[in-house]
């Protein structure tokens, strides 16, 4: 057989091969096994071209590219980037069959088999059923139905606290659950308005895509869901974090808004995490708020202990996933990725220290014009290149890292490259419903403390 044949062989089961092209192709000096059974390479010989024409696509060089569109808005490169994306996923949210699917991941939650059976009473309307919103005034639909409307709209599950602070507030308020703690300065909000009737479903695609920014504070990433609101001042706000949608919570987060993007673990559920801000409120008031702020803390503690509530601040999980921490982040809450220490697979550290990244995208922030921005998006879109690389080898930690880390500094100006970032690493990943709010919330992200929806 001639060289020629042999050649058009190789190029025929190249072509014919299902993985995914290797984006430097002939170029490519990998020689991590797991790189090559993910990605597929041409033949040796071929040229650059012929690599473009089976890729289908031209390689980005990220700085000269990035010189073309420097002078563009920041806000119509953002949705630029946003359009793009969601079409990619397109494919993975308009499957009608995908709800259930998610929910289905979810059975491992041992609260979702022991409470199917119990009832929730709806404060107001049932947001199952539009009809019947105008024949009654108080529903009881299963647990397992409220769940599942959460889940279809915020596209996570609520875990079993979340239901018993709210059977806590009612005792304390029946006619006003969510504001049942309103003298300390605390609202239930979010999937709470579920709960108390204030949500109605819609199969609405746009209707749905507007709750997964239903109280989501600037500096909140997709792995946070806001639950209790507090002052507006600080923009204090209490919620739920897991390092991926299907995952239960690991803990309660505090965030200040309108002080920083730091996300500071509290404890593990909602009770502890009201616990420990009662505890540190009664030392600020006056004797007779005083008073009512302790009477409010026992009525916690009994409610707790009755229902065998743990109020621990540092729990055995909260531990064992400190212990799988990759990387600290920006927010402080760190990031949790599939590591294995043997081969050091999965992710890899920032090509820039944070006081160097800190430091470039403060140059980004501050500068005047276009061109004082140049020099700094430059060394910026280098860090960017090198974690794609990363990405490339497997180590989806990195982009994980970097993505959280530039939306935290929440400078207009790299909300294109935090979503570039976040994009590879929650679809490698397969996180795909923090991808879904991620970009929900870089379309109408804005600072402030009035964040509701309906």
């Amino acid at each position: 057989m001639s060289s020629n044949n042999v050649k058009d062989s190789e190029f025929q089961a190249y072509k014919d091969d299902s993985r995914i092209p290797c984006k430097y192709g002939t170029k490519c000096y990998q020689k991590n096994p797991q790189h090559h059974s993910k990605y597929k390479h041409p033949p040796k010989g071929e040229t650059e071209k012929t690599e473009k024409i089976i890729t289908g696509e031209k390689r980005k060089h990220p700085i000269r590219d990035d010189k073309k569109v420097q002078t563009q808005n920041p806000q119509r490169k953002l949705q630029k980037t946003l359009e793009s994306s969601e079409r990619n996923l397109h494919s993975f949210f308009s499957n009608p069959k995908r709800n259930d699917v998610i929910i289905d991941n979810n059975e491992t939650f041992k609260e979702k088999t022991e409470t199917s059976d119990k009832k929730v009473s709806l404060n107001g309307h049932n947001p199952v059923n539009s009809t019947e919103n105008n024949a009654t005034e108080n529903t009881s639909i299963s647990e397992m139905d409220v769940k599942r409307i959460i889940m279809d709209l915020f596209l996570v599950e609520m875990p079993k606290d979340f239901f018993q602070f709210y059977e806590f507030c009612k005792s304390i308020s029946k006619d006003n659950p969510l504001s049942a703690c309103k003298y300390v300065r605390l609202k239930l909000v979010g999937p709470y308005d579920i709960l108390d009737g204030k949500i109605k479903i819609s199969s609405s695609e746009n209707d749905k895509e507007k709750y997964l920014i239903h109280w989501r504070y600037y500096y909140d990433p997709p792995e946070f869901q806001t639950i209790v609101k507090c002052d507006d001042k600080e923009g204090l706000h209490f919620g739920y974090w897991r390092d991926d949608a299907v995952e239960k919570p690991i803990f309660i987060a505090k965030n200040r808004a309108n002080v920083n993007g730091i996300f500071e673990p509290v404890a593990e559920n909602i009770f502890g995490a009201v616990d420990a801000y009662l505890q540190n409120k009664v030392k600020t008031v006056n004797p007779f708020e005083k008073t009512s702020i302790i009477r409010l803390h026992s009525q916690l503690k009994n409610f707790a202990k009755q229902h065998k509530i743990t109020l621990d601040k540092n729990t055995a999980d909260m531990r064992a996933r400190e212990k799988r921490v990759v990387a600290r982040t920006f927010h402080k809450a760190g990031i949790v990725v599939p590591y294995d220490k043997k081969t050091q697979l999965g992710y890899r550290d920032l090509a820039a220290t944070d006081n160097d990244l800190q430091k470039t995208l403060k140059q980004i922030e501050e500068a005047v014009t276009p061109e004082d921005r140049k020099m700094p998006i430059a060394k910026l879109d280098e860090i960017v290149r090198l974690a794609t690389i990363a990405a490339d080898e497997c180590d989806f930690g990195t982009c994980l890292e970097l993505g959280h880390d530039l939306f935290s500094n929440g400078c207009i100006h790299v909300q294109t490259r935090a979503l570039e970032m976040l994009f590879i690493a929650y679809t490698h990943l397969k996180r795909p419903q923090l991808l879904k709010i991620l970009e929900a919330h870089l379309k109408n992200r804005k600072k402030d403390c009035e964040l509701s929806i309906i």
